[in-house]
């Protein structure tokens, strides 16, 4: 069983009162509005004003969503908190874009040339073009973060830019605010504002002086780096002050190597080992673009700046049975739980899916084997490319082979998927079809808010709807 400690320490706020809380901050411009005293004009005006003010909301909100607050996130995981900022930034784009159409939707049905006249003259005044400066940056901002991945721009400047570019986007907004708006120029909704917005400053340093600061503080450096298979490095970092980090099995921390400095260098890479392994940490890397290409170089003593740990991707002890599917590296994490599992007599049967292309990318089979002989542990590797070879299955994972992992009695178990995208939305897919609860499925992604599964499919829904919601309280905020 998990250990009480163990259990008590995870971080983090309950996901129902985290999405209220972010909901009723987003609204709080609007209850300041209403209680400003000004006149309300008519409905299709007072809309456009209300998707302004939430539009402006949450781009402040932003900053705490990105910022890796484990004490507001922690639950829920970072891969969740950074998919919803992802989706949100689509969702407030549309609300900017939206707000000043809303101020010429009246004329356009009767007059639409007269409409496009008053647009446009809106658009080029002077007095609005701090807004109009704040709309375009915005749609740069969103767009080249939508389309990173598919241009050549490396990460490290994607980071410095996009950190920037939001700051410059927060400041334009706030002087449009203050200068034209309805009701931002004063009384309540200018304190707000302006607290807000100290807020997001507060977090954008934290992100990009204090945080990197303290990375460095756990003097972390590297102890070994050794090949696992190709492409495929096990590295073990060993720290000399351990005062500020705790971990779980199945946690990952972000990284930089020096000379490089976080934030501009850091990458997301789950641990390998069990907590009882401190001060030692192990990681499994597969070199991938970016700075992973020159990891296997890296020299021993080489400093490391840590950012963690972070993620909800953790074993907990319900489930009569734990299943775990893992793809390639995807073994990082559940290697790190068995090894936790293994250390605290964890009595659960196990069963370990583990695929990969070829049985040369399988990696660390003699760690799995010795937990063997811990844990009540069942094995099965599978491999694209010659599975004729003893001790290997031909994969893909398929249907039957989870099927025959989970046995008769899918409601009793517990699964854990890692891997590819691809490999973790048919899986989590196939677990769903074959009964196993939803809530009883994790799985933790680094392409946040990305996938095609019914499981991203559900979370990309609970985000719609706290827009939607947003969108209502627009709603009555112009009816009332």
């Amino acid at each position: 069983m998990r250990s009480a400690r163990r259990k008590g320490s995870a971080p983090g706020v309950h996901g129902g009162v985290l999405a209220a809380g972010f909901i009723a901050l987003a609204l709080v411009p609007l209850l300041a509005a209403r209680l400003s005293g000004v006149e309300a004009i008519a409905p299709l005006h007072e809309f456009a004003t209300a998707l302004g003010l939430i539009a402006f909301a949450l781009i402040l909100l932003q900053f705490l969503s990105s910022g890796r607050y484990e004490n507001l996130s922690g639950r829920i995981g970072l891969d969740r908190t950074m998919g919803f900022h992802r989706i949100a930034a689509y969702g407030l784009l549309l609300f900017a874009l939206l707000h000043p159409l809303g101020y010429v939707a009246s004329t356009f049905a009767s007059d639409p040339s007269a409409a496009w006249t008053r647009l446009t003259g809106m658009l080029a005044s002077p007095r609005l073009r701090s807004g109009v400066v704040a709309l375009g940056a915005l749609f740069l901002l969103v767009a080249l973060g939508a389309l990173r991945e598919r241009i050549a721009w490396r990460y490290e400047v994607w980071r410095a830019s996009h950190g920037l570019m939001a700051g410059a986007v927060a400041l334009t907004v706030l002087h449009h605010a203050l200068t034209v708006g309805t009701y931002s120029p004063e009384g309540l909704l200018y304190y707000f504002w302006i607290a807000a917005a100290a807020v997001a400053a507060v977090a954008l340093l934290n992100v990009y002086a204090v945080r990197p600061w303290r990375m460095w503080r756990s003097r972390w450096q590297v102890e070994s780096v050794a090949p696992l298979g190709p492409r495929t490095w096990g590295m073990t970092l060993i720290s000399k002050n351990l005062d500020h980090f705790d971990f779980r099995a199945g946690q990952f921390i972000w990284l930089t190597l020096a000379p490089n400095s976080p934030p501009f260098h850091d990458h997301p890479f789950s641990i390998a080992s069990a907590p009882a392994e401190l001060p030692r940490l192990r990681l499994i890397i597969r070199e991938a673009g970016d700075c992973t290409d020159g990891f296997g170089e890296t020299e021993p003593g080489t400093r490391v700046a840590v950012d963690g740990p972070h993620g909800s991707f953790v074993l907990d002890g319900t489930g009569k049975r734990v299943i775990m599917l893992a793809g390639g590296v995807g073994i990082a994490p559940l290697l790190g739980m068995l090894e936790e599992a293994a250390s605290e007599g964890d009595g659960r049967s196990f069963q370990l899916l583990y695929a990969a292309r070829s049985p040369q990318e399988i990696t660390c089979i003699a760690r799995v084997s010795a937990l063997q002989s811990q844990l009540n542990l069942s094995v099965r590797y599978l491999v694209d490319t010659d599975a004729r070879l003893p001790a290997f299955l031909q994969g893909p994972v398929r249907p039957e082979h989870v099927k025959e992992a989970l046995g008769p009695s899918p409601r009793d178990a517990i699964a854990y998927v890692c891997g590819p995208p691809l490999m973790m939305e048919s899986a989590t897919d196939t677990l769903l079809e074959l009964g196993v609860p939803a809530n009883a499925i994790h799985y933790e992604r680094f392409d946040f808010g990305a996938g095609k599964g019914r499981l991203d499919r559900h979370r990309r829904r609970q985000a719609i709807a706290i827009l939607l919601v947003l969108v209502l309280g627009a709603v009555l905020f112009s009816l009332s």
